[in-house]
């Protein structure tokens, strides 16, 4: 990473205050996973996924991460959809969390941090930083322009002690670029009223030094903007938010060293776009929820070496290309499980065809079986039949044998009876012919 890369980055870091000190990084486990179980698992969690979304463990948000790429943008807050969710206006639908009171600005802060250092989740590697040349909004046809040559920081004497005190006292945070740099960042984003005509005025005493200005949520007038044409080594400049417009844009125009620009929120039309035509070194300009148009932006883009303009995820264009280069993927996809289901068809067909023909032959072989064992089965039939046959008439024999012997027997024991009566008889005749 360049130099002028690492001090314009530094020079972003310093209008967004975290819970940690510029030196840590932020831990996701302890400090941006408490956040989301407090304010998003209701919705996003183990029992309910609005949006198939799910953030309750790292795991969770990874799944979902890797199927919209646009969820997190690593080292852009600005293009991640988690965060940009979070900075929309406090009554629109689609700001999270819904229902609810917006998270507070720090723990914001703490989730763009997190992001802007990559988004790294426990377990897993850092994410790769995003490729300047293929935003989320640049049509899948353009070319990647050429980067501008890197500008050397400006020399500068040190600024006066007083002009520093002046901006100071009326509320403005005033560093050094970095250690004994004689370049300053000046933020009047944390006053408790909006900076005004009469603050941006005093920037005059500090004109040369200044690098990076933040007018978030400021409140001047066109013609109070004009001391920001002095500021000649301008790089960054925040003005989101503030009521600037076209006009005011007009004071932005000859700053020829501005390379980072945040428009977010304004009034500014394609007429005040006009005036930036001339920001050759210009490198990031946003323009969520402004009345810039589409087209315009990306004419703009291409126009300057390595601008790359943000129009917000949900500006109707950019959804447009968005979903146009989704509708591809899914129609390939389409096709894809069209021949996948095809293809299963088939071979259901193919497998109903071969039991049809299974079912054919094992009834086929069942018969011929039969038909095999039927001669035995009726020779046993008949031998079975002369056995039971057999032994009918031997039991008809057995039967009448026993019959006949019986009669036999009762007809000598008849006979023997009448022996023994007839004898009886005779016996008794002499004795009563003796007593007579």
């Amino acid at each position: 990473m360049s130099t002028r890369i690492l001090l314009l980055s530094a020079a972003l870091t310093v209008f967004a205050p975290v819970a940690v000190t510029a030196e840590e990084k932020v831990n996701y486990e302890t400090q941006i996973q408490p956040i989301f179980m407090q304010h998003c698992a209701g919705c996003h969690g183990e029992k309910k996924a609005a949006g198939k979304m799910r953030l309750h463990t790292a795991a969770a948000l990874q799944e979902k991460w890797k199927a919209d790429e646009h969820l997190i943008v690593a080292g852009d807050p600005d293009k991640s959809e988690l965060y940009q969710r979070l900075v929309l206006p406090a009554d629109d639908k689609k700001r999270m969390p819904q229902k609810a009171d917006p998270l507070p600005k720090e723990t914001i802060d703490l989730i763009a941090k997190w992001i802007r250092e990559g988004a790294t989740l426990p377990g897993t590697p850092p994410a790769p930083e995003p490729q300047p040349p293929a935003p989320a909004d640049k049509p899948a046809e353009a070319a990647a322009p050429e980067k501008p040559a890197e500008l050397p920081l400006p020399q500068v004497a040190a600024a006066p002690q007083e002009a520093i005190d002046s901006l100071t006292a009326a509320g403005a945070q005033v560093m050094p670029l970095f250690a004994d740099s004689a370049l300053l960042q000046v933020s009047f984003a944390h006053r408790s009223e909006p900076a005004g005509d009469a603050e941006i005025a005093l920037l005059s005493g500090v004109a040369e030094q200044v690098y990076a200005l933040n007018l978030a949520d400021s409140k001047p007038t066109d013609a109070g903007l004009a001391p920001l044409a002095a500021l000649k080594n301008l790089s960054v400049l925040h003005l989101e938010r503030s009521s600037v417009t076209d006009a005011g844009l007009a004071h932005v125009a000859g700053l020829a060293n501005l390379q980072y620009l945040n428009l977010f929120g304004t009034g500014v039309t394609d007429e005040g776009l006009k005036h930036l035509a001339g920001l050759t070194h210009l490198q990031r300009l946003y323009l969520w929820q402004t009345k810039a148009s589409y087209d315009t932006a990306m004419a703009m883009e291409k126009s300057i070496p390595g601008l790359i303009v943000n129009l917000g995820y949900n500006h109707p264009m950019v959804v447009r290309v968005r979903l146009t280069k989704e509708l591809e993927v899914v129609k390939k996809q389409s096709e894809e499980a069209k021949a996948e289901e095809a293809k299963a068809q088939q071979q259901l067909e193919g497998a109903k065809k071969n039991a049809e023909a299974v079912n054919a032959r094992l009834t086929e072989v069942e018969k011929q079986l039969k038909e095999l064992d039927a001669p035995a089965a009726d020779a046993k039939a008949a031998e079975d039949a002369k056995a039971a046959a057999d032994k009918a008439a031997a039991d008809k024999a057995a039967a009448d044998k026993a019959a006949a012997e019986k009669a036999a027997a009762e007809a000598k024991a008849a006979e023997e009876a009448k022996a023994a009566e007839q004898a009886k008889s005779a016996e008794e005749k002499p004795a009563e012919a003796a007593k007579e």
